[in-house]
């Protein structure tokens, strides 16, 4: 089922997600119907904060894209379209090495896109829906999506590591989109979120 994403400025972008103890029917269902959604709106990765659900889960699927994606399964590489789509329950990361800046868009915000700087490669540890531990190190686009959609889950956006001047040029587009945001919100909840945005800044 394609499930709404939801937009820049709905307080539930800003939130924790809780961790995941037991998969569930229902968790299953939620990541069929991300991943469902994250294809139809032709994006990389989808976090669950995204559809409204403040849980430690996420879905990515870069098989298809043009840039490309290094990963490895102790020690070794392997095919990464071969391992797509992932799910990852309760995701890790660990060991960053490197630093790259390369271009990242959200589906959270769209039309808007931005220079990111991230970690060239990490590892991340997580479980799969069949409760199974997860283990590998990645990089390239694979990696910057996963950095991207894990940080989803702590409630930091991607306009939170833009640059300064980025966010500058930005502001006008992002001031708009909060407020389209707010505007299809009842008005306990706007009043709410005018708080949780002040107090995020």
């Amino acid at each position: 089922m394609i499930l709404p994403i939801v937009k820049y400025g709905h307080p539930v972008l800003r939130q924790r997600g809780k961790r995941i103890e037991t998969v569930t029917p229902q968790i299953r269902e939620l990541a069929a119907s991300m991943l469902e959604t994250m294809r139809a709106a032709n994006g990389v990765g989808l976090a669950a904060p995204q559809v409204g659900e403040s849980l430690m889960l996420l879905v990515v699927d870069v098989s298809e894209a043009e840039r490309p994606s290094s990963m490895q399964i102790a020690g070794q590489d392997v095919d990464v379209a071969a391992h797509m789509p992932l799910v990852l329950v309760n995701p890790l990361l660990s060991e960053p090495s490197g630093e790259e800046i390369g271009g990242e868009g959200c589906l959270s915000f769209p039309g808007i896109s931005a220079d990111i700087t991230r970690a060239e490669a990490i590892t991340v540890t997580a479980t799969d829906l069949d409760g199974q531990s997860l283990r590998f190190r990645c990089s390239g686009l694979l990696a910057r999506a996963i950095q991207h959609e894990v940080d989803h889950l702590h409630g930091v956006l991607f306009t939170d590591r833009m640059d300064s001047a980025t966010k500058v040029s930005l502001s006008g587009a992002l001031k708009r989109l909060q407020k389209e945001t707010q505007a299809a919100l009842g008005p306990a909840r706007k009043r709410g979120l005018r708080g949780l945005m002040a107090a995020r800044g």
